[in-house]
């Protein structure tokens, strides 16, 4: 019999499956821009400070797709890559090297503790990278220091036809692991700037191109989405552009969502009973049980019940 739990948190048969399914090495984090290491710029500020610059006409200012998209019509279709490059880049450069990390970081050190074999993530940057190779994560009854390999999607026919070779091109006997884990940056890398998908014809263009080449999504991660929970850390999950992202990359009904995934939510403030009911079902409807809380709280959870189960 299934052990019972409060609104919004998991149970014991809950937390028993997800451990055994990474322990098989069978679950996989979705990475959003919730989870971040307090430093990069968020999309809804980039958003805010492009809107505000350049006089943008509508309410949604926190939108980057749809700020984006006007900023393409104004500037041209490289401005809003271009400029969010930028952003990033010279976050990146004004934070010192020998800097605290600061406490939203939390989270993304627990994910490189954590011995997750394929992340998936929709952050152009390389936080999960730089996690990942400061983290050391427990398997096995062993600890395994973590050497993390990254690429993008080629959602663009240019991107295509470049020399830039995929990582599992560049080395075919490459299978992710514990040691070795792959990151698979969706919406592309700051490192190449073509691959950004920023604005609104980007995500309809994108999800359009992996709807007719299924192959422009490496078959490790295909895999590592059908053949387990998928956690979805700081994803707007009821946002339009990220249901219809997840539902394209786990089957049209989302039935290649395994039982036990999970989407992780601070619960709204001004929430009540009837609305957060309401969420719950609709997630059910889509095979995701609710966890209400941050990235942090969920994976320090997940972290300690992991350690027990390892002896640690």
């Amino acid at each position: 019999m299934s052990s019972e739990a409060p609104q919004g948190h998991l149970t014991q048969d809950d937390w028993t499956l997800l451990l055994a399914r990474i322990e098989a090495g069978a679950c996989t984090p979705f990475v959003g821009a919730g989870v971040h290491d307090g430093h990069t710029p968020l999309p809804g500020d980039v958003a805010m400070q492009w809107a505000e610059a350049h006089a943008y006409p509508l309410e949604d200012r926190w939108n980057l797709a749809r700020v984006a998209q006007f900023m393409a019509i104004e500037k041209g279709p490289r401005w809003p890559r271009n400029e969010l490059a930028a952003a990033y880049i010279e976050a990146k450069s004004s934070r010192a090297a020998d800097a605290e990390p600061a406490p939203e970081a939390e989270a993304l050190q627990l994910l490189g503790e954590l011995p997750f074999r394929t992340y998936v993530t929709t952050t152009p940057d390389d936080r999960l990278e730089r996690a990942l190779r400061g983290g050391t994560a427990r398997h096995g009854g062993k600890s395994h220091a973590r050497r993390p390999r990254a690429d993008f999607c080629r959602w663009h026919e240019s991107l295509r036809s470049s020399s830039l070779a995929t990582i599992f091109e560049e080395d075919p006997h490459y299978v992710p692991s514990v040691e070795e884990p792959f990151v698979f940056h969706l919406h592309g890398q700051i490192a190449v700037v073509e691959s950004l998908v920023v604005a609104e014809d980007d995500h309809f263009d994108m999800l359009v191109q992996t709807a007719r080449h299924p192959s422009l999504i490496p078959p490790s991660v295909q895999r590592a989405l059908r053949g387990g929970p998928v956690l979805l850390l700081g994803q707007p999950v009821s946002d339009w552009n990220f249901r219809v992202l997840l539902r394209s990359l786990c089957g049209g009904d989302f039935s290649g969502l395994q039982a036990g995934s999970i989407t992780v939510h601070v619960k709204p403030s001004d929430a009540d009973d009837a609305l957060l009911r309401y969420l719950e079902r609709l997630y059910a409807k889509l095979s995701i049980k609710v966890y209400w809380g941050s990235p942090q709280e969920f994976l320090k959870e997940l972290r300690t019940r992991w350690s027990a189960a390892q002896g640690k």
